[in-house]
């Protein structure tokens, strides 16, 4: 039995949920939750290297992309994160960034004491 009329109404409302407050963790959590899906982001970024040019490990992009698509899914975090990049040369000599992320999304058990 639901404590609301309605749980899929007001979910979002009880735990103040919008897509920053998502958690996105490369851990797994003590949080009673249910597995939701696994859900992957890949990000391409042509780049044209230079001397002393460095690529940065900025996920930010990829952090955001998980975020979403967990809010979609009805989500309240993603766990056990993995993030990876990588260059990718094309067949016409441009250069490619590439990077990915995934991980578990979960929704937390909303329980009465």
């Amino acid at each position: 039995m639901s404590i609301f009329k309605n749980e899929e109404e007001n979910r979002d409302d009880v735990l103040n949920r919008d897509v920053a407050s998502i958690t996105v963790s490369t851990g797994p959590t003590a949080v009673n939750h249910d597995i939701v899906q696994v859900v992957f982001v890949r990000n391409y970024i042509q780049v044209e290297p230079k001397a002393g040019w460095q690529a940065t490990s900025d996920f930010s992009g990829l952090v955001r992309g998980l975020q979403e698509q967990a809010h979609e899914l009805g989500g309240d975090a993603v766990l056990n994160c993995h993030f990876d990049e990588h260059f990718i040369k094309e067949e016409d000599g441009k250069l490619l960034f590439s990077q990915v992320g995934y991980g578990t999304v979960v929704m937390t058990k909303i329980t009465r004491f």
